[in-house]
């Protein structure tokens, strides 16, 4: 069965499919990771995409369903060279076509990705739709005009029990699983939604921190987050991943901006100018280091390639926030060593309160 993806740019790109699906609409994005397909396409902050996956094949490991970053798929359609559909999951002996279709998932297998990929790193950042036919009445709205973090945001308060006497107040502006697991371990964790009442929420923890999340930091949805952080900021210790990176940096003054086509994989290389770390990414917008000249706000971590802001943090030592992925799901490891940082800032902090 024949499915078709089509790029704003009218460009018309054949592939194969299994199922009827409905016809899916997003931005077309493209990570580079080799491992770690079924964390991709159930992280949060792929809301609103369609993934195209680099690596000539995905699926050719069995599925294990705890690796899962979310309880449902969050891309909105899938684009691979070669999909291994016969594999069936580590739980469930389930075909990985069937695991999507029976999902609502759309895909389109076989497809030319090294042509695709090229495409976008040339034009940037395109919107499509995944269709059945080739030719249909096409609309193209924004999709970062949608409130991504709200559809996948807490929708209410819950609260992890460590048996430790430090309190985390976790902001999930569309958390991955994994992240909220390994600051779980640190101190009792009150989780909260993004558009919680966060006036009953001052001065009553050891430290603030921020996830990773969809879409854009500038967006209206965030403004209470925003608001919280810098009336916060001084008084209680911050820290952020990834989209929470963002939130910080324009809570404290500085602006983002959307990039290209986006950090999005687990081979991309981070430096302090001393050291190189390999780290995992996914975001589509980033820190203007340029606006954080004038702010409390100094860059400690830079991307080898780009230059775009990795870590920053307030001479205070009262913000701390980094672009990438610490909870390395999927890997690498090197970036672990931010938990043990906070740890060890965090029963600081408790000392002193």
């Amino acid at each position: 069965m024949k499915g078709y993806l089509t790029l704003e740019d009218g460009t018309r790109i054949q592939g194969n499919t299994e199922a009827e699906f409905e016809d899916a609409f997003g931005e077309i994005v493209f990570t580079t990771s080799m491992t770690g397909y079924l964390e991709s396409i159930t992280d949060p902050s792929y809301r609103g995409q369609i993934l195209v996956f680099a690596s000539p094949t995905i699926g050719n490991y069995a599925r294990e369903l705890g690796r899962m970053e979310s309880e449902n798929i969050q891309v909105s359609g899938i684009i691979a060279r070669d999909i291994h559909s016969l594999l069936p999951s580590a739980e469930k002996k389930e075909e990985f076509f069937s695991y999507l279709s029976n999902r609502g998932i759309p895909f389109l297998d076989g497809v030319d990705t090294r042509s695709l990929v090229r495409r976008i790193r040339e034009h940037g950042v395109m919107k499509g739709w995944i269709t059945g036919t080739k030719t249909r009445e096409l609309e193209w709205p924004d999709p970062m005009n949608r409130n991504l973090v709200g559809e996948v945001s807490s929708k209410s308060v819950s609260r992890i029990d460590s048996g430790k006497d430090r309190d985390i107040l976790f902001i999930d502006v569309g958390t991955k699983k994994s992240l909220l697991e390994d600051v779980g371990e640190l101190g009792n964790v009150k989780v909260v939604p993004y558009d919680h009442d966060f006036s009953s929420e001052m001065g009553k923890h050891d430290a603030i921190f921020i996830s990773n999340g969809p879409g854009d930091p500038a967006h209206v949805s965030l403004e209470r987050v925003r608001n919280f952080i810098g009336e916060s900021y001084g008084k209680t210790p911050i820290y952020g991943v990834c989209l929470g990176h963002q939130i910080i940096a324009l809570a404290l003054g500085g602006k983002t901006y959307k990039m290209h086509f986006g950090h999005r994989g687990s081979n991309h290389a981070v430096t302090d100018g001393t050291h190189v770390w390999i780290t995992s990414h996914n975001h589509g917008f980033a820190v203007d280091g340029k606006s954080l000249e004038h702010t409390d706000l100094k860059i400690s971590q830079w991307d080898i390639n780009d230059g775009t802001p990795e870590m920053i943090q307030s001479g205070n030592g009262m913000a701390v926030s980094i672009q990438y992925h610490p909870e390395a799901s999927p890997g690498p490891h090197d970036a672990r060593w931010f938990f043990k940082r906070f740890r060890d800032e965090l029963e600081g902090q408790h000392a002193k309160r």
